[in-house]
């Protein structure tokens, strides 16, 4: 695994991430950079690195970012999360970073733009993160993750609401079997 941690102290955060990457081995070959920082709207964000040199060199990388606090919330740090559940997000960005691997950089910028645009396309992009995280064995973790958020005084009901919008619901999530996973379209 190539992993770099920028600005991230806690060794218990630094655990978690490598707990929740061990499983996606398929990423084992790429560069990911964990880098906490201030995000404006949320509290972690999966992007691929896009610059001259990995245009040139066709050699791709992946950032998380991550917040130093949940978003919505001055109070609640990002380290204070219980591991299952920070495990459980980890798992929800690394599923988006296994999305991403199959585009080209053209064809990231244009899922960028088509998750900015579209409410349809994000809903779409954020189950399959949760899917993906389901596959890798995840499942409880995502649940916790939910339920930790749903459920805590101090994330506030902004943040609540996009999750109730855009991610699989506690519900879909219980449904899922590794092999088995529901609401995707059926094809005939």
């Amino acid at each position: 695994m190539i992993i770099n941690f920028r600005n991230v102290a806690s060794e218990k955060v630094q655990d978690c991430f490598k707990s929740a990457l061990s499983a996606y081995h398929e990423l084992h070959d790429y560069s990911i950079t964990l880098n906490q920082k201030r995000i404006k709207s949320s509290t972690m964000q999966a992007q691929p690195v896009i610059n001259l040199k990995n245009i040139l060199t066709g050699i791709k990388k992946y950032q998380i970012k991550l917040a130093v606090f949940v978003s919505s919330s001055s109070e609640l740090k990002v380290r204070d999360i219980p591991d299952k559940v920070l495990v459980g997000w980890f798992a929800h960005e690394l599923g988006h970073i296994k999305d991403y691997v199959s585009y080209s950089n053209i064809g990231m910028i244009n899922y960028g733009l088509k998750y900015i645009v579209s409410d349809s396309f994000k809903m779409k992009t954020e189950h399959e993160a949760d899917y993906n995280a389901i596959k890798k064995g995840f499942k409880s973790e995502i649940l916790a993750t939910k339920e930790w958020v749903l459920n805590h005084d101090l994330v506030g009901q902004d943040y609540k609401d996009k999750l109730n919008k855009y991610y699989l619901s506690r519900e879909e999530v219980e449904l899922c079997n590794l092999n088995d996973l529901p609401f995707k379209p059926i094809v005939e």
